[in-house]
C-alpha cells in the first residue's frame, strides 16, 4: 500500500487515522478527510473511489498519469491536475499531482513526484483555524507547496547557464559543453510553457463559481501564476 497519509480532521485539528476501505466515508458536521496517495495501485483508487464517490473519468485520469494541468467539475466535487517539477542533474523532470476535492474530503495523487507532502501536512496542521475552513484551505495550501518549489528549480538552471555564458565569454567552450548549454536552455524554455496551463488553473479556482471552492478560500491561491500565463499568452 503506497496511501502516505490519511486522518480524519474536527474543527481544525486531526482526529484519527482513517483506513483505504470499500466503505463511504460517513462524515459528521464539523469535519473532513485529507487523504494522500504516492503512486497508487489500482486497488488504493479503487478504494478511494469507493469511499467518496468518485466520478470514473476523473479516477481514470489519476491512474493513467500524463495529465495536462485543469479543472473539472463532476457534480458537487471538484477534480484539479497541478504539474509538479524537479531537477534532476541539468534536466527538470515532471509529474503530477490530482487532487478530488468534495464538502468533506480532499484526497491527493501524485504520481512522479519527488517531493513529499509531510511537510506541508505539518505546516496546515499549525494552523487550526484556518484547517477549520475545510478541503478548499488544503487544496490551496497543495497549489502553494508546488508551486513554490517552482522558483528555486528554474534559478538554480539559470544560474548553471549563466556561468557557463560567462566562461564562454573568456575562453572557448568545447562542443560538448555547447550541446549541454542549450540543452539547459531548452529545459527553461519548456518549463515556461508549463506556466501557462498552471496560470489557467490557478485563475479559474480564484475567479470561477466552482463547488467546494468559498470566495473566502479563493483570495489565498497564488496569483503571481495568473501574471505568469498572461505575459505568455
Amino acid at each position: 500500500m503506497t496511501a502516505v497519509a490519511s486522518f480524519v480532521y474536527r474543527a481544525g485539528e486531526r482526529a484519527e487515522e482513517l483506513p483505504l476501505t470499500d466503505e463511504q466515508f460517513k462524515h459528521t458536521d464539523g469535519e473532513f478527510a485529507w487523504i494522500g496517495i504516492a503512486d497508487p495501485t489500482v486497488e488504493e483508487m479503487t478504494r478511494l473511489k469507493a469511499m467518496f464517490n468518485l466520478h470514473p473519468l476523473a479516477v481514470e485520469d489519476a491512474l493513467n498519469g500524463k495529465q495536462v494541468p485543469k479543472v473539472e467539475v463532476y457534480g458537487d466535487q471538484l477534480f484539479v491536475i497541478i504539474k509538479t517539477a524537479h531537477l534532476e542533474g541539468d534536466k527538470i523532470a515532471y509529474g503530477e499531482t490530482c487532487i478530488f476535492v468534495g464538502r468533506h474530503y480532499i484526497a491527493s495523487v501524485r504520481q512522479g513526484s519527488a517531493k513529499s507532502h509531510k511537510e506541508l501536512r505539518e505546516q496546515v496542521e499549525q494552523s487550526p483555524k484556518l484547517l477549520d475552513h475545510g478541503p478548499d484551505y488544503v487544496l490551496h495550501g497543495v497549489i502553494d507547496f508546488v508551486v513554490d518549489g517552482y522558483l528555486p528549480m528554474v534559478e538554480t538552471l539559470e544560474d548553471k547557464v549563466l556561468e557557463m555564458e560567462k566562461h564562454m565569454l573568456i575562453s572557448y567552450l568545447e562542443r560538448q559543453q555547447i550541446r549541454r548549454l542549450f540543452r539547459m536552455r531548452r529545459q527553461v524554455i519548456k518549463f515556461q510553457r508549463i506556466l501557462g496551463p498552471m496560470g489557467e488553473v490557478v485563475g479559474k479556482l480564484a475567479n470561477l463559481e466552482l463547488p467546494c471552492i468559498d470566495d473566502n478560500a479563493k483570495a489565498y491561491f497564488p496569483t503571481f501564476l495568473i501574471t505568469s500565463a498572461g505575459s505568455n499568452s
